[in-house]
């Protein structure tokens, strides 16, 4: 009887490790579903990001909703194929968490929304990182006299333009909260989504005693000013105005 008893319960295991073995061979046999890997450049808009995910088929008939604008960390990602926008917005906020929380940027902060806003101007402003900084610095300087901030980059995210320098006096009379040239505030919202190193400038301003500054349109250079006549000296010599 102990022979038997013996007997059926290695049968048993045998039969169990058999179908074991079998559901591992199905499951193995499923076709995985097909992914895509995608890479966000820094400063690119969700207008952008939302069409480069419809061209590689990750979202297929919706989009990203345009109240992610700042919020949609550059770097490079892997979805499935007809992703739900949920599951898309998720793994960028996901990321965008865990890299600010690296330097010390609480997303439940008020403050926060301001920096991500001054972030994403300086990302479509400035080319080098240090000048980033300095012009970071001369920014938050303007907004607290109340001075228009006069950034170009406001006017061709208004007008959804990737290229739209040199701007016309006719750009900086059109009437939308996102024009600096009107407005004195900060941009309701952000006109693009920043990378870190923009993050941190607009985090950690540098003192300087300057209050202006335009960009060289053949170099990419930043050109400071203490004063509003060296100001227009410089936009003569650089812009040709």
């Amino acid at each position: 009887m102990k022979r038997l008893a013996i007997s059926i319960i290695a049968f048993v295991v045998l039969a169990l490790g058999a179908f074991g073995l079998w559901r591992l061979i199905r499951i193995s046999q499923i076709p995985e579903a097909p992914r895509a890997v995608i890479t966000v450049p820094e400063g690119w808009t969700v207008r952008k990001i939302n069409q480069l995910l419809q061209k590689e088929g990750i979202l297929v008939d919706r989009e990203l909703p345009p109240g992610l604008e700042g919020y949609l960390f550059p770097d490079t990602y892997e979805f499935f194929l007809d992703s739900s926008t949920e599951v898309v917005t998720s793994k960028f906020q996901s990321n965008f968490k865990s890299q600010v929380g690296k330097i010390g940027l609480d997303i439940n902060d008020s403050k926060t929304a301001d920096i991500i806003i001054m972030a994403s101007m300086l990302e479509k402003e400035i080319k080098e990182p240090e000048e980033r900084r300095v012009a970071s610095g001369v920014l938050w300087r303007r907004l607290d006299v109340g001075v228009p901030l006069q950034v170009d980059a406001t006017i061709c995210f208004i007008k959804e333009e990737d290229e739209c320098l040199p701007i016309t006096n006719g750009d900086k009379k059109i009437d939308s909260p996102y024009n600096t040239y009107l407005y004195k505030d900060l941009p309701p919202s952000p006109i693009s989504n920043p990378g870190l190193e923009s993050i941190l400038a607009a985090l950690r301003p540098a003192d300087s005693s300057y209050w202006y500054y335009l960009s060289d349109l053949e170099t990419g250079e930043t050109i400071f000013a203490e004063t509003l006549d060296e100001h227009n000296q410089n936009i003569i010599k650089y812009l040709g105005e």
